[in-house]
């Protein structure tokens, strides 16, 4: 099968489309025509070495999720049938979604949104679940809450901006000025422009009082400026890092990593089929450009996910 791999950490220069054996399909598990994968930072860290598994050796395929065709299903494996379109999202080593085939946990698998193509389904699995589990896990929002939303207009942040608004949360978002009505569309109630204004002492001065809790995308000193509008006893995560979080002051402070959960994808995959939840595609790239979707995902001016398309 063709895919997407490392054999030594770098740059978008070392991701490499080469033959490798297709996957076989263990009793507890599932093998998917992989249509199309989500690109993420995680693929970026992985490529780069600074996020390591341990038994990972090259040649690493990368991605960690997708949506495509069941096309074998492992002996102990009930409810999946092959033919079914599903989507998955998986966190271990030799599992790699840039490629024609995965096997992934069954447990993992989740069937795909009717309303959707399998490149807006691909995009849907990690910034579903982080959000997912951000607003309702993490920070348990409340109808009439607050929450800042950092770097609203990536991935994760469209699907958070939706889901808090969902639940009668007042959502204030910071993006680029070209992306405030796509987020106000979204949901958002209050729109920064990052680049033009400091969002924190904007944040501030409507919230005197401070607000209820971050959902911060960007990280770094954007995480520890957004930290400061914050009440006491409010509520702080990011799914990025905590290096430049100091909380002075009674704040619950968190570092988010995605859980993967098929059942809560099922549950994201029913609130998109009602309409209370939109997939948005910043590009799409074939296959063998994948060093071109991460050098744009790198740039961290895109709007909604970014994809490859293994067809065609």
């Amino acid at each position: 099968m063709k895919a997407i791999a490392i054999t030594a950490f770098g740059g978008p220069d070392r991701l490499t489309l080469i033959d490798l054996p297709a996957p076989t399909c263990g009793p507890d598990q599932v093998i998917i025509h992989v249509q199309a994968a989500g690109v993420g930072m995680w693929d970026v860290k992985a490529r780069q070495g600074s996020l390591t598994l341990e038994g990972q050796q090259f040649p690493l395929i990368l991605g960690w999720e997708s949506a495509g065709i069941i096309e074998q299903v492992g002996a102990t494996v009930t409810g999946l049938n092959v033919g079914t379109r599903v989507i998955s999202t998986t966190y271990q080593v030799g599992i790699g979604h840039y490629a024609q085939s995965v096997a992934v946990p069954a447990h993992l698998v989740a069937p795909a949104p009717s309303s959707l193509d399998a490149l807006h389904a691909a995009a849907l699995p990690i910034g579903g679940l982080t959000a997912y589990q951000a607003i309702y896990e993490v920070l348990k929002m409340q109808r009439g809450e607050t929450l800042l939303i950092t770097g609203a207009a990536g991935g994760t942040g469209t699907l958070a901006v939706q889901l808090a608004a969902h639940l009668g949360v007042h959502v204030i978002a910071t993006a680029s000025s070209k992306n405030h009505p796509y987020l106000q569309q979204l949901g958002a109630s209050e729109l920064i422009d990052y680049a033009q204004t400091d969002f924190a002492s904007v944040v501030q001065a409507a919230h005197p009082k401070g607000i209820d809790a971050v959902l911060d995308c960007v990280g770094g000193e954007t995480a520890a400026r957004s930290l400061k509008v914050v009440r006491d006893g409010g509520r702080f995560v990011t799914i990025v890092d905590l290096e430049q979080v100091t909380p002075t002051r009674h704040i619950d402070t968190q570092l988010l990593y995605y859980r993967p959960d098929g059942q809560q994808l099922a549950e994201l995959t029913k609130l998109v089929d009602a309409g209370q939840l939109t997939v948005h595609l910043d590009q799409v790239f074939p296959l063998e450009k994948a060093s071109q979707a991460h050098e744009r995902l790198e740039t961290r001016h895109h709007q909604g996910k970014i994809v490859l398309s293994l067809e065609g």
